[in-house]
């Protein structure tokens, strides 16, 4: 199983088809790897081995 589910109920305006941003940064608000893996009592390395191949990344250089 490779799925994955963020609940966005308190996410204002949000609708069906928006483009999640899940590690990264989305205008002022940044996410990193390593702040999701303390929160869920992991490592990085294991939080990343975890995506699935089949989901889509988008990589952006600044």
């Amino acid at each position: 199983m490779d799925q994955l589910m963020i609940d966005v109920t308190n996410i204002k305006d949000i609708k069906q088809g928006d483009i999640v941003t899940f590690i990264g940064q989305e205008k002022e608000c940044i996410i990193s790897a390593e702040e999701i893996a303390y929160h869920n009592n992991t490592i990085t390395n294991e939080l990343l081995s975890r995506l699935g191949t089949r989901l889509e990344k988008v990589y952006y250089n600044k």
